[in-house]
């Protein structure tokens, strides 16, 4: 094993008994999903999609839009930090294995 590889498994095996809410995953993804949903908040404001911002107009619509958005940017951050956790113990038993083999 690498020096980097024997320096995760270290701190991978304290850190996986804690529970797995960590803050930087949640952030990057909820930052990520907040950038799409403003990215469709300008295409639907310059007027891109006609179709899209006939309904987005309407009144009562910006509210819910808002909303949508938070709500997707929300499960998307919790998401993308179940997968960077799930990611980070597959790395950890692959290494696990590794180790023991030898």
């Amino acid at each position: 094993m690498s020096p980097e590889e024997e320096k995760f498994y270290l701190q991978w095996e304290k850190d996986r008994i804690i529970p797995h809410f960590k803050r930087k995953p949640f952030l990057r993804g909820l930052s990520i999903s907040l950038s799409l949903g403003l990215l469709i908040l300008i295409i639907s404001e310059t007027g891109w999609y006609e179709r899209a911002t006939m309904v987005g107009n309407m009144q009562g619509n910006e509210i819910w839009i808002v909303i949508a958005i938070i709500a997707f940017s929300l499960g998307f951050a919790w998401i993308y930090q179940q997968f960077t956790f799930e990611m980070n113990e597959q790395r950890y038993k692959e290494l696990k294995y590794l180790k023991n083999k030898k």
